[in-house]
């Protein structure tokens, strides 16, 4: 059993909510108890949690916190590549994660590692015209960042989507499960929303 298992089983409060927001509405309608959202995953989940923050102080809701533990994508990519053991032709980089951030933090990738990158959509046939592309950079000898998921994605990202982020969260070094510390690969609340940081 995990620990939010047994705590659910012996005594906690522990819900499963569908987004950042839910979470918000049950702590507005539970003033008398300290609704923490664990924010998990990557920069595609990272715009809701920083709306979530945003509305919680312009709606003066104070019994709302995060526990972030965001990652930041194009680090852990880096650390892969700076690995021992790092053995990597080609990356397929990831299409939700690419359409908030866009492709132009992965050109480090193609440029002072000269690895080629394909930005990836998720259908079969998205995998399938990535793998393709991948290829055909390697068999061309090109290392560049090309964008399969065109309907989704755009070189300079989604601006809203980055500006919340970077108005809310500041970038540090975390923990990754089974790698260790990565330099500047996570997202911690800014102290000026530190009443919201749990």
């Amino acid at each position: 059993n995990s620990f939010l298992e047994k705590e659910k089983i012996d005594r906690g409060d522990i819900r499963i909510v569908y987004s950042t927001l839910d979470a918000l509405k049950i702590a507005q309608n539970n003033f008398s108890k300290e609704v923490v959202f664990m924010g998990v995953g990557f920069e595609t989940t990272s715009p809701t949690i920083a709306s979530a923050v945003l509305k919680a102080q312009k709606d003066e809701i104070n019994n709302f916190s995060v526990l972030s533990v965001a990652k930041i994508m194009p680090p852990a990519m880096k650390a892969l590549l700076e690995g021992k053991e790092a053995n990597i032709d080609g990356f397929i980089c990831p299409g939700h994660v690419s359409a908030i951030i866009g492709s132009s933090p992965y050109n480090f990738i193609a440029s002072k590692h000269k690895i080629p990158c394909v930005v990836c959509g998720f259908e079969p046939l998205d995998v399938l015209q990535s793998i393709y592309m991948l290829v055909k950079q390697i068999e061309d000898g090109r290392a560049e960042v090309e964008i399969q998921y065109e309907r989704a994605v755009k070189p300079e990202g989604n601006k809203i989507a980055l500006d919340k982020i970077n108005e809310v969260f500041k970038v540090v070094d975390s923990d990754w499960r089974g790698i260790g510390n990565i330099s500047l690969s996570g997202l911690e609340i800014k102290d000026k929303y530190g009443q919201f940081n749990a």
